[in-house]
């Protein structure tokens, strides 16, 4: 099965509709192809293996921006909602959109925008993994309160003490783990890398030798060797125990979306400087076009590709 994500072209940016596109290989001729309209924002998919229900065969799980997770179950398809999530909705407490949702051991996990980091508890129960990375909306309100116009000329000085002293405010674009003890996050905050591993106590922040960037996606072979992508054609290596350092790659600055293994090499997906699919040979770091090459894509902006 192929699952495609897709919005109408006279949609609004960030209107909450959404077309999904299923093609079903071992469907009949003329009866392979199908599509369902979503009222939200797509932004991730993920295969559930829900315990609760079937535990033999896994299903598709799509994430909104606004916190929606809709399970695509064959007997009955049911959503949830993880509250307070989101931008546009009613309960949304100002820390952004959700970008990111995973199954690590038997439970979903999502993340987002705002430090935003949840955790499936039961059947339409999502709650905090951790509060240590949220944006606090009142202390930046607090502190915007006093901003001079920007006509003053003490404006510029005030502009760069705010941005010294306003709550951080992180973006995580990914979550992988190995168990519900062993879980990787990455993001940024503002223009810096931010990278996470959750022991299934606590959090702990880990180093990146990089100044400027956002890391996009995560890719775990194991507890020794896990793989982080980002920006600025940034590509990492390492895990928990011995650190991560990245890896040298010829130079280019695609904007790279995600990693994922295939034949035995990473692929990886950008958008632009260049745009295309790229692959990576993870014995010698080479990095070089796809093969076979994709057909020429038609259209004026192709943002993702995502394998």
């Amino acid at each position: 099965m192929i699952v495609i994500g897709a919005a109408l072209v006279d949609s609004e940016i960030y209107h909450p509709e959404t077309r999904l596109f299923r093609y079903e290989h071992y469907g009949k001729s003329g009866e392979r192809w199908y599509f369902d309209d979503f009222d939200f924002h797509l932004q991730d998919v993920t295969l559930f293996r829900n315990p609760e229900i079937d535990s033999t065969s896994d299903y598709l799980t799509y994430l909104s921006s606004d916190g929606d997770v809709f399970h695509g179950w064959r007997k009955g398809n049911f959503r949830e909602k993880i509250e307070g999530a989101g931008t546009w909705v009613e309960d949304a407490q100002g820390r952004g959109r959700m970008l990111a949702i995973s199954q690590i051991g038997e439970t979903l996990y999502a993340c987002g925008q705002g430090g935003q980091i949840y955790r499936r508890v039961g059947r339409g129960n999502w709650s905090l993994l951790t509060d240590a990375l949220l944006f606090d909306m009142d202390a930046y309100l607090q502190k915007k309160e006093s901003r001079p116009l920007t006509t003053d000329p003490g404006y510029l000085d005030w502009l760069r003490n705010f941005k010294k002293q306003s709550p951080k405010n992180i973006s995580l674009y990914d979550i992988k783990g190995l168990s519900e003890n062993a879980i990787y996050l990455c993001g940024s905050e503002d223009t810096k890398p931010v990278l996470y591993y959750w022991d299934g106590m606590s959090l702990h922040e880990q180093k990146v030798y990089l100044e400027e960037t956002a890391l996009t996606g995560i890719l775990i072979e194991d507890e020794d060797s896990v793989w982080v992508c980002g920006r600025e054609g940034v590509l990492l290596h390492g895990s928990f125990a011995s650190a991560f350092t990245p890896v040298i790659l010829r130079k280019q600055l695609n904007l790279f979306h995600m990693i994922t293994s295939y034949r035995g090499k990473f692929v990886l997906p950008s958008s632009v400087r260049p745009g295309g699919l790229f692959e990576v040979d993870p014995g010698s770091s080479e990095l070089r076009r796809f093969s076979p090459a994709l057909p020429k894509l038609r259209g004026d902006s192709i943002f993702y590709a995502n394998p």
